[in-house]
């Protein structure tokens, strides 16, 4: 039995719900103004890892810091409900000769403990708020030699977004206040006390952020609560765009999206794996009547070369392209879109069909060149129905287990027809297909040339540096 789908009540706006902080003073949040949040749905862990400088007083000087922020991130949020980041924690090394500074005069051992403030940055395009967080230092015994490694822990005060679409959490450079107690003397007598006396608390540090780095913890989705409160807001808030788009239906861009696709030919036991490919102009629209919505974009997918053995004992290499259907003649453009619900896991899928053209090209069976002409092609159109986890603004995994390759036609040069060579080896059911999106992080332009080069999300293996290749490509 297929299973159920239930339409995903998804969006982007820029109006909250009636109760929530106004948006005419530019607040992205408010603290403990919202009403109680349903079931929460699944966590994604976070994490961002930033240099700062620290200005400790003389004889130190500046020194510089790494912190490494990790948290938990509801993976949506509802207008009208809170987010709750838990788990916030950063850890650092505080070198030897300021942790010893923190000592008395003389000590040389003991325990470092304190605060540490490490506020988060809450933004969207231009309208950013911050939220102040107090973390605390549980006391730490210094190594007998190097550095000492402080955890910081605290909780995130519960944060109402009263905005819709994509919200950008940051962390910022921390200020450090910390103090040192001194290890108890093993040669204590009642005379002279087993713990001398810490010394007073240092002055807060101010740190500051190093330029020219991502400091991005993650980012939340922001969706709707419908009602006419929500509806009438939307419509407000469109009529005052430039170009405002259809009637009832708001989008905002998805920023640039790397994919990666690997498909499996059955009858071949070969794998193609295609380089990095663009989402360009990539929306992510919803219907506000019925609270449908779908991801929508352009991508052009690069040859491919692939080898195998025809027929279980042929060598043969061949360059594998995927073009849009439509136009496969002048086009190399493929229309992306698809409609995202909620899975019976509760979360984000992503469901769409897609039709592609495959050509073959530079076919070498056994080494040797065979000429297959310039426009051999699938009778068909190649239909991919693909579905799976997927997040427009960080990751998706979708597939396809089970798709049909055509007959090809049109293959071969002058008398020579190699139709039915390529379709006899190569064409049949039970082929699939994965593709992989990374949304590269820090670019909300719908216009992709508009997007700065950006520090990519972990990715599986060595596609990590493909597509950091690509997009360090001019555009």
């Amino acid at each position: 039995m297929p299973r159920r789908v239930r339409p995903r009540s998804v969006t982007v706006t820029a109006l909250a719900a009636a109760g929530l902080l106004s948006a005419a003073n530019g607040a992205l949040t408010g603290v403990g103004s919202a009403a109680p949040a349903p079931p929460a749905p699944p966590e994604k862990t976070a994490s961002a890892s930033v240099s700062v400088t620290c200005p400790f007083a003389d004889p130190l000087g500046s020194h510089k810091l790494t912190v490494a922020t990790s948290a938990t991130l509801p993976a949506q949020v509802k207008t009208g409900t809170s987010a709750t980041i838990g788990q916030y924690s950063a850890q650092f090394s505080l070198p030897r000769d300021v942790a010893l500074a923190l000592l008395p005069a003389g000590a040389t051992a003991g325990s470092v403990q304190g605060a540490v403030q490490l506020d988060l940055t809450v933004h969207q395009g231009e309208r950013s708020d911050k939220i102040p967080v107090p973390l605390t230092v549980a006391p730490t015994p210094l190594p007998e030699t190097g550095d000492v490694t402080l955890t910081a822990t605290g909780d995130v005060p519960e944060i109402a977004i009263n905005t819709i679409g994509a919200v950008i959490f940051d962390v910022t450079a921390p200020t450090l206040a910390l103090t040192a107690v001194p290890a108890p003397d093993p040669a204590a007598t009642p005379d002279a006390p087993a713990t001398p006396a810490a010394a007073p608390p240092a002055p807060p540090i101010a740190c500051t952020l190093d330029p020219d780095q991502q400091a991005t913890l993650g980012t939340v989705l922001v969706q709707p609560t419908a009602g006419p409160e929500q509806k009438a807001a939307l419509g407000a808030a469109t009529a005052q765009e430039d170009e405002p788009p259809p009637a009832n239906e708001y989008t905002v861009p998805l920023g640039l999206i790397t994919i990666f696709t690997k498909s499996t030919i059955k009858r071949l036991g070969a794998t193609v794996v295609s380089d990095p490919a663009l989402l360009i102009n990539g929306f992510f629209s919803v219907d506000l009547d019925t609270t449908e919505s779908r991801v929508s974009g352009s991508a052009v997918f690069k040859p491919t070369t692939t080898t195998f053995l025809a027929f279980g004992f042929v060598p043969v290499s061949a360059t594998v392209e995927f073009l849009p259907a439509e136009d496969y003649r002048n086009s190399k453009m493929i229309e992306i879109g698809g409609g995202l619900y909620t899975g019976d896991d509760n979360e984000i899928w992503l469901s769409t069909q897609l039709n592609v053209m495959g050509r073959v090209s530079g076919v070498k069976i056994n080494g040797v060149p065979v000429d297959v002409g310039p426009d051999c092609v699938t009778k068909n159109a190649i239909t991919l129905h693909v579905s799976g986890h997927y997040d427009p603004f960080t990751t998706g995994h979708i597939k396809d287990e089970n798709f049909e390759l055509p007959e090809f036609r049109d293959c071969g040069s002058g008398s020579q027809d190699l139709t039915p060579l390529l379709t006899g080896m190569s064409s049949g059911k039970g082929n699939q297909a994965f593709i992989d999106t990374y949304n590269l992080n820090g670019c909300m332009e719908p216009d992709h040339t508009k997007c700065p080069p950006d520090t990519l999300p972990p990715l599986p293996g060595s596609q990590a540096a493909a597509a950091q290749k690509a997009a360090a490509k001019p555009r």
